[in-house]
C-alpha cells in the first residue's frame, strides 16, 4: 500500500516537472525608445481558470480519495495471479465501473475547467474502465500493466492541479 502512494507521488512529481520543462521561455523585450510615451497602457487580464480548477478539484477529491482507497485495496488483496487477488476483481471491476459513472457526471458539470485537466481526468476515468473491463484472472499480463501505468500518467493531470490548488485527496 505504502509503495502503490509512493508510485502515485513520484509519478505526480514526474508529470509536473515534465510540464514545467515544456513551457517556453520568457523571450527578451527590446528597450523601449528614450522617447516613448511614459503613461504604460494596462496589462491585459490574463484568463485563468483558477476558479473553475477549484470547483472541478473540490468536486472530485472525495471521489478521487474513495477510488484511491477502492484501488490500494485491490492491489493489497494478493500479488497478481492469486486466488485471493482473484477473487477480488470483479468487486474491483464493478466499484471502478461505479466510480467512473459518479465522476464523469462531476467533469460533464465542470465544463469551464481548464481544458488539459479535463482531458487528462477524461483519460483516467476511460483509461481505468478500459483497464478493468479487459483484466481476467490469473497472472498478470503486460497489457494490463501497461494499462496502469498510462493510467497513473493521466492521474498526474488532476493530481497537479488540484494540489497546486491546495486540495489533495491523499
Amino acid at each position: 500500500m505504502v509503495a502503490v502512494a509512493a508510485a502515485i507521488l513520484a509519478i505526480a512529481a514526474l508529470v509536473v516537472g515534465v510540464i514545467d520543462l515544456a513551457r517556453p521561455a520568457p523571450t527578451a523585450q527590446p528597450s523601449a525608445p528614450a522617447a516613448a510615451s511614459t503613461s504604460a497602457a494596462p496589462a491585459p487580464a490574463r484568463n485563468t481558470t483558477d476558479d473553475a480548477d477549484r470547483a472541478l478539484c473540490s468536486a472530485i477529491a472525495p471521489l478521487m480519495a474513495d477510488y484511491d482507497r477502492t484501488s490500494n485495496a485491490w492491489t493489497g488483496s494478493g500479488d497478481p495471479g492469486t486466488p485471493e487477488r482473484d477473487a477480488a476483481l470483479p468487486k474491483y471491476r464493478s466499484d471502478t465501473e461505479d466510480w467512473a459513472g459518479r465522476i464523469q457526471d462531476l467533469l460533464d458539470a465542470h465544463q469551464d475547467a481548464d481544458p488539459l485537466f479535463k482531458r487528462t481526468l477524461q483519460r483516467f476515468i476511460d483509461d481505468r474502465v478500459l483497464m478493468v473491463r479487459n483484466m481476467r484472472p490469473g497472472p498478470s499480463k503486460t497489457y494490463d500493466d501497461e494499462a496502469w501505468a498510462d493510467s497513473m500518467t493521466a492521474y498526474g493531470g488532476p493530481l497537479s492541479v488540484c494540489w497546486k490548488l491546495g486540495i489533495k485527496w491523499q
